[in-house]
């Protein structure tokens, strides 16, 4: 009995002292690693890449379709253009403009943002105060009856609060030189409506009947600000592929290809 206890004590010993000393195996689940006293590697998953489904400019609540005829209309058929109105015409070098009249604080605060706006659209030229350059582009602020007899040829008649005009060269589209007039005796909200909607007039986009929440909607001066799909139609009208001169059928495939 004696020597009974004494080997199972002995084997009790062994077993402790071998899992002291011995080699440790174990699986780690983590990294689903075998590996020996805990040496174990790891692993990251490659970066998954995608290819977005559309361009840049697309918006989910304007089909590719919808887009062109907005662009068709705007564009391609300006309201009070004279000759071949039919094609593209737009500024291929540089606005300067100067400012004349009484204009409010808001006035040119609104003006100053909008020009700094125009200039972060790829491919436009740019519009700059003219300084002590000779300018393209007069702005300006007038009372009601200076207005109507400057710009009569333009209103031919009707209650406006502002007008554009711009004369381009026959044989390339290219608009090389404008002016607008603005009604002084107009509030203010108003006023900023009709500020905005007059500059993008003289970038070579007309009125439109289409879009309600565009700022050349045709029958309101409620919108004080491009809407998204404004800003699609001056991105689209500056790239470099829309030349001056185009008409429908050269601008469809171009300008449904860059906005899809």
């Amino acid at each position: 009995m004696k020597k009974y206890i004494c080997l199972l004590l002995v084997l009790a010993l062994s077993l402790f002292f071998g899992a002291c000393t011995g080699s440790e195996v174990e699986v780690n689940k983590d990294d689903t690693t075998l590996s020996a006293n805990k040496t174990t590697t790891s692993y990251e998953e490659a970066p998954k890449t995608t290819t977005p489904s559309h361009s840049k400019w697309y918006l989910p609540n304007c089909s590719q379709q919808q887009m062109f005829d907005y662009f068709e209309e705007i564009v391609l058929h300006m309201e009070y253009s004279t000759g071949n109105s039919a094609v593209v015409q737009k500024w291929n070098g540089p606005l300067r403009y100067r400012i004349n009249g009484t204009a409010t604080k808001k006035d040119l605060e609104v003006l100053t943002d909008l020009f700094a706006q125009l200039n972060k659209v790829a491919g436009f030229p740019g519009i700059y105060a003219a300084d002590g350059e000779q300018e393209n582009l007069t702005i300006s602020f007038l009372g009601p009856e200076d207005f109507n007899t400057s710009f009569s040829a333009c209103i031919n008649g009707e209650d406006a609060y502002g007008a554009t005009e711009f004369w381009y060269y026959d044989d390339t589209n290219e608009i090389y030189t404008a002016r607008i007039g603005y009604r002084t005796d107009v509030d203010q909200t108003t006023r900023v409506s009709i500020l905005i909607e007059e500059i993008i007039n003289t970038l070579g986009i007309s009125d439109t009947v289409l879009r309600e929440d565009s700022i050349v909607y045709q029958y309101s001066n409620d919108n004080t600000a491009l809407s998204d799909v404004d800003w699609v139609i001056l991105k689209l009208l500056y790239d470099p592929q829309i030349k001056c001169g185009m008409n429908t059928d050269s601008c469809r495939d171009i300008v449904k290809k860059l906005y899809y």
